[in-house]
């Protein structure tokens, strides 16, 4: 275990939820508190970086979902009503009925929208990271596209280990030229794919209900939020359909999306400048009175 992961680990804690045990990391102190929530293949450690940058001004709080990292797994299926019920817990326990920032990578943002729909008053700004929306339309991208598949991908979730992780992650997962340290493919190894976490990868990645019906839950649950929002996405993500951010925009009636300089994994990559996106929304609440927010500028601009 590098120092990096063991310093994660010293920062978090457990939160019992139904009798099972979810970790989350807790870092930073202030009157506002941000809430980071990854997607596939990451964890809360993934977002290390961009929670340190934070925690200066802010108490940031990254959750490791059910069934995924340090936390535990239920024994019922990990459907998204089931996590964002954890997720309702999980804040009530943590922060009470304090209204919190919420920051989602990659899939987080469906069970968000699900939270939303029952929990709209709780967000006070969205911050969303190369997110999709459309779950019908949803393709799975490399490499998830190949866990997803039965036996096949239970079987080539064994190559999922160093020195082949690395060379996934650098093919699909991040711009052209970024490299990820051999710690950082060890930790990732170690909490997504070791032991039992990788038949809990899997379940985490195949358990995506795809219905209409979902898709009708998670658009009223964004429209229905009050708070301020962006849409943040890499200018190198190729894993995220154009049609998906699209999507995104209208279901949140927002004209605009930032554009950063990155593959899929933003958090990593540029980290200091998501930071002070987050940190720009966060205090635009702070400053506006009322809890609406619309960009105005031009489509593919990024925000200064």
């Amino acid at each position: 275990m590098s120092p990096s992961l063991q310093k994660h680990i010293n920062s978090g804690k457990f939160v019992e939820v139904e009798g099972i045990k979810l970790f989350y990391s807790e870092v930073g102190e202030g009157s506002e508190t941000i809430l980071l929530l990854h997607g596939f293949f990451t964890t809360s450690y993934h977002f290390r970086n961009v929670a340190e940058l934070l925690s200066h001004k802010y108490k940031v709080i990254s959750l490791d979902w059910a069934g995924v990292g340090l936390s535990e797994k239920p024994s019922s299926p990990l459907s998204h009503r089931l996590q964002a019920f954890y997720l309702h817990q999980v804040a009530e326990s943590l922060v009470g009925d304090k209204k919190i920032h919420i920051v989602t990578h990659d899939y987080a943002l469906p069970i968000v929208a699900f939270f939303s729909k029952e929990h709209p008053e709780r967000i006070k700004s969205l911050t969303i990271l190369n997110g999709f929306l459309n779950l019908p339309k949803f393709r799975y991208y490399s490499p998830i596209n190949i866990l997803k598949i039965p036996l096949l991908g239970d079987l080539l979730s064994y190559c999922f280990r160093p020195p082949i992780l690395k060379i996934l992650v650098h093919l699909f997962l991040t711009k052209k030229g970024y490299r990820v340290s051999a710690e950082w493919e060890k930790d990732t190894f170690t909490l997504l794919f070791h032991g039992k976490n990788r038949k809990q990868t899997l379940e985490f990645i195949r358990n995506v209900d795809r219905s209409s019906h979902t898709l009708r839950d998670v658009e009223e649950g964004l429209k229905s939020m009050v708070g301020l929002r962006q849409v943040i996405i890499g200018e190198e993500d190729y894993r995220i359909s154009p049609y998906q951010t699209e999507f995104i925009k209208e279901t949140l009636r927002t004209s605009a999306h930032a554009v950063v300089p990155s593959g899929h994994l933003s958090m990593e990559e540029c980290p200091e400048l998501i930071s002070q996106k987050i940190e720009y929304l966060v205090d635009t609440y702070g400053r506006n009175k009322t809890k609406t927010f619309q960009f105005k500028r031009k489509d593919n601009q990024e925000e200064e």
